[in-house]
């Protein structure tokens, strides 16, 4: 006598079945895609052996320094300093010693061609030596409420630094005259492959004595590797920043939700790997980091870390934000533009290699 199985025990002997096959391939495509990079309990990640490649690029390591940091790099590698700021955005003039007022007066050609109804009132030399001030009005308005702007232009070594910012309800004219005069005063010009072991910042070309941390701070600066021409790393904090709101939300929580608007799915989605995630104690910060393999068109593949810390807001060894990145496949300042020079495997070494290195300066 035939058995005839019934169609409802069917349907689920072939949901089963289809869920067991969906269950293995996932298992399969986990152990093909799985990566060795785990965290210790301390927050730390287990550093991933170097490759003879890497050893070989840091055979010969010096120290950089930039804002109150220090990072220790191959000696091949170049330092590429970026936006500083404190408590004003600071431009580096190199090589412009004694030309202070054909700088002046390039600013207020540049100034006037964008906002022609600035007033300027009077360039005169500045409580510190070697230092002149260019004062004006960014507008009848801002004259008529005595909000003035102040610039500083100050020769040190061979070099002039600019910096300035307007008065208002925070600061008077008078304020910010002060202010200006102590960052000149402590400034001095540095080569820029000099550590400094006094407290202070690291600026392009300069270096400012500076213990009170009462100034704003921004600063970032980039690394290149001559050898590997597709690696960025990139450092910028902000030690004012406000950590309110969104600005509070660490860098998982960000990634997790990108990714769910986007409608990625680990492990399934092909094109993009999380190769670690997680808490990443890095010299006393508190920091999450988030390291991505992005798998590109024929058989190009990039890398891109991401690394950062929340702090407090106004805290010198603690800065509201920190964020660190490097990225791999980097062509003309491009991303995704070529394919990474580097394997998983030295791609997280040197990520490791590099933020163990990170730290304080004084």
């Amino acid at each position: 006598m035939t058995s005839h199985t019934s169609s409802p025990e069917l349907k689920k002997r072939f949901i089963l079945m289809t869920w067991t096959g969906i269950i293995a391939a996932a298992g399969f495509y986990l152990f093909l895609h799985h990566q060795p990079y785990s965290y210790k309990d301390t927050g730390v990640p287990t550093q991933t052996e170097i490759s003879p490649r890497l050893e070989k690029l840091f055979a010969k390591t010096k120290a950089v320094c930039f804002g109150r940091y220090v990072l220790d790099v191959p000696e091949e590698a170049q330092l590429i300093l970026g936006y500083q700021e404190i408590p004003a955005k600071i431009i580096t003039h190199e090589d412009a010693a004694g030309k202070e007022k054909e700088l002046i007066n390039a600013f207020r050609k540049a100034t006037l061609i964008r906002r022609p109804e600035v007033e300027f009132t009077s360039v005169v030399e500045g409580p510190v030596q070697n230092s002149m001030l260019l004062r004006y009005f960014g507008s009848p308005y801002l004259k008529s409420v005595g909000s003035e702007g102040i610039r500083s232009f100050v020769r040190a070594g061979n070099h002039v630094f600019e910096f300035g910012w307007g008065s208002g309800d925070e600061e008077s004219a008078d304020q910010i005259i002060k202010k200006s005069a102590d960052i000149a005063r402590n400034l001095r010009a540095r080569d820029n492959s000099e550590v400094p072991k006094g407290p202070g910042v690291c600026i392009d070309s300069g270096f400012i004595a500076e213990t009170t941390g009462n100034f704003q701070e921004i600063f970032s600066a980039g690394v290149h590797f001559p050898s590997h021409p597709d690696i960025s790393f990139s450092v910028m904090s902000n030690k004012n920043a406000s950590t309110d709101g969104p600005n509070g939300v660490g860098i998982i929580a960000r990634h997790e939700a990108a990714m769910r608007d986007q409608g990625v799915v680990f492990p399934i989605d092909s094109e993009l790997v999380r190769l670690r995630i997680g808490k990443h104690i890095v010299n006393g910060w508190n920091g999450e980091e988030v390291l991505l393999r992005h798998n590109g068109k024929d058989g190009a593949m990039i890398h891109e870390f991401m690394w950062e810390a929340i702090g407090k807001t106004g805290d010198l060894r603690h800065p509201a934000s920190v964020d660190i990145n490097l990225d791999t496949g980097v062509a003309a300042n491009t991303k995704y533009a070529t394919k990474s020079s580097l394997t998983d495997d030295e791609a997280v070494a040197l990520w490791d290699k590099l933020l163990s290195s990170l730290r304080f300066r004084n």
